[in-house]
């Protein structure tokens, strides 16, 4: 066959060639490597001199193969040529060479041209805290890319986040050190869908904190320690917008302390006397370059009980992403105000001319509102997706070693999301998907 493909002709080979990793995976999990199943059955019949070794050494030869038949070396070797071939449709990415570089570049013209694939359809769990634990924060999971689609390229598993150091143990206060933990790995690649990620995908998370340091966040004067009444801005690196003569600092009211303290305090915002914004460009803040492929993680800690602020609104933004709260929908004490965990957090979303951080009250009538604990810095990669750990509760208790949040996700077993399953085992990661009847079908 000679020529050019066009882009149907070239699915149809991806997909059929995906057809025959698929066929010979399920037969191998559902007909031979499972319990009760013929390797099973014949390991339980051996007895005698010779055949117990043999089988035994014919069966581990056999399992080696069939684990290389389906394992993520032959699926790269299957969908790579499927990747040239689409460059001669892929425009001006056309003389990208790295399989990497043409992924990402068929990843973008399946946005620009609203093509998708089956989804894996996975369901993604939210914090279960541990029954014994001391601290009460929570981790909170991104599982949205810049376009909106789930990041399917992750094993869907059990992870335990366990703590592995605090204050006690060789990490500072405020800045306690998780270990991840996915469920163990097969032994090879034969019933990947009955396994976890194990040992690959084990790393470590830092609590974030408003400090310098691991976790620390990557605003300037974050806790609004820095303070001078006479000075303009009162608050050293925030840009006071509007509303700056009614702005002082609260040195007995605060969220939290943070590493490398020496004033714990917090911003005070009276009521009543207009719009209130301060905001903090990029120059200012303690890195002056954003990476565009990372997502962003931004909130502060408001309190309207103490200062008896009862009306108006907390707009929280990033660049071009907003997040608003109505005073009266915040609940008392301490309470965090966050942008959503969706593809807002994306630079690709929230970048600007200038990019800022901004906090603003507006709509007030009287009372004072104190806000404190402005994070912002990276979401952290783990297993495909992005989690970000913290103090949330109104009366934050910090962590001590093996406290353990965990998550459980379901769904994305094989066979679900056949190109989108076989695409993850590659390790080239997923492209645009749907629920429904995507554009590029599964094989049947």
């Amino acid at each position: 066959m000679s020529g050019t493909p066009t882009e149907n002709e070239i699915q149809t080979q991806w997909r059929n060639a995906v057809d025959i990793l698929e066929t010979l995976r399920a037969h191998y999990d559902t007909v031979h490597m499972g319990a009760g199943q013929t390797f099973d059955t014949l390991t339980q019949s051996l007895e005698g001199v010779y055949l117990p070794d043999e089988y035994a050494r014919m069966m581990s030869s056999m399992r080696a193969q069939l684990s290389t038949m389906v394992g993520g070396a032959v699926a790269s070797g299957i969908i790579t040529p499927a990747l040239y071939e689409y460059t001669a449709i892929l425009g001006k990415e056309a003389g990208y060479r790295q399989p990497g570089d043409i992924f990402t570049a068929l990843y973008e013209h399946f946005i620009d041209n609203s093509l998708t694939v089956k989804s894996r359809q996975i369901t993604y769990d939210t914090a279960t805290a541990g029954g014994s634990n001391i601290g009460n924060g929570t981790i909170t999971r991104l599982t949205e890319d810049e376009n909106g689609f789930d990041l399917e390229a992750c094993t869907v598993e059990r992870k335990q986040f366990i703590c592995r150091g605090d204050k006690n143990s060789g990490t500072n206060e405020h800045a306690e050190l998780f270990e991840m933990i996915g469920e163990a790995a097969g032994p090879d690649n034969l019933e990947r869908g009955s396994y976890g990620s194990g040992d690959a995908a084990r790393t470590t998370i830092t609590c974030r904190h408003a400090g310098t340091g691991a976790g620390g966040s990557l605003l300037t004067n974050s806790s609004f320690s820095t303070y001078s009444g006479g000075a303009t801005p009162r608050f050293a690196s925030w840009t006071e917008e509007s509303g700056g003569n009614h702005i002082s600092q609260d040195t007995s009211n605060f969220y939290k302390s943070h590493v490398g303290a020496t004033v714990d305090a917090s911003l005070a915002m009276a009521g009543g006397h207009g719009d209130i914004v301060l905001s903090q460009p990029l120059a200012n803040m303690r890195v002056r370059r954003l990476d565009a492929f990372t997502p962003y993680f931004l909130r502060i800690m408001v309190n309207k009980t103490i200062g008896s602020a009862t009306d108006g609104s907390v707009t929280l933004t990033l660049g071009q992403t907003t997040k608003t709260v109505a005073l009266s929908a915040i609940g008392s004490g301490w309470q965090e105000i966050t942008l959503d965990a969706d593809q807002g957090c994306w630079f690709k979303q929230f970048n600007q001319d200038e990019v800022a951080v901004k906090i603003s009250w507006t709509g007030s009538s009287s009372g004072t509102l104190l806000i404190d604990d402005c994070l912002f810095g990276p979401w952290t990669l783990i297993d495909g997706t992005y989690w970000c750990l913290r103090h949330t509760a109104a009366t934050p208790v910090n962590w001590l070693r093996n406290d353990i949040v965990e998550f459980t996700d379901t769904g994305g077993a094989p066979g679900t999301g056949i190109l989108q399953y076989w695409l993850w085992v590659s390790g080239f990661g997923y492209l645009p998907h749907t629920t429904g009847t995507p554009t590029f079908t599964d094989p049947t």
